[in-house]
């Protein structure tokens, strides 16, 4: 069955970025048919849970519509990361009108969180926790909301000014 979560963006000249999945965070409460006899769990997901994954094609949609498809990572055109924070990634969008639209949407706010589709190899549960330790994962999407509040989608714009601000708050974080 495939499953669908959620996180947050950022924007940049013709980027998106963010973070599809922070692991270890926790999800909001969730409710999955078929999944804890669908009585309402929480969710996180493992370091490294990705991995295995980032070696095939994953597909970057909009609110997990494939009719929806902006970029895969085949293309070249979305580059995905699974570093110590989580799952970062970042497209360059294509000049066609739908990236056009999303990256409107994303600037005016209304798109604003990551969510992505996988299939579960592996979990674990603790009580109503459920932790993700190997998935295979399908694509990331751009959504409304999410179900993992930590996740971000943001439009990137460079200036050397903020790339320093940025650095320097990193530093001291």
């Amino acid at each position: 069955m495939l499953e669908v979560r959620t996180a947050t963006l950022v924007r940049d000249n013709g980027k998106l970025g963010g973070y599809a999945a922070v692991y270890a965070a926790p999800s909001h409460p969730l409710v999955v048919r078929g999944v804890n006899n669908g009585k309402p769990f929480v969710e996180r997901v493992a370091r490294g849970a990705f991995d295995r994954s980032l070696e095939q094609n994953i597909e970057l949609l909009v609110g997990h519509d494939r009719r929806e498809l902006v970029a895969n990572s085949k293309s070249g055109l979305l580059k995905l990361d699974s570093d110590e924070r989580g799952l970062a990634f970042e497209v360059n969008l294509p000049d066609t009108q739908r990236a056009r639209d999303v990256r409107a949407l994303v600037e005016a706010g209304v798109l604003t969180e990551m969510s992505f589709g996988f299939f579960v190899r592996s979990d674990a549960w603790n009580g109503s926790e459920r932790t993700l330790r190997e998935v295979d994962l399908r694509e990331v999407s751009i959504v409304q909301n999410g179900a993992y509040p930590q996740t971000s989608a943001e439009a990137r714009t460079y200036s050397p000014a903020l790339a320093r601000l940025r650095l320097r708050l990193r530093l001291h974080t």
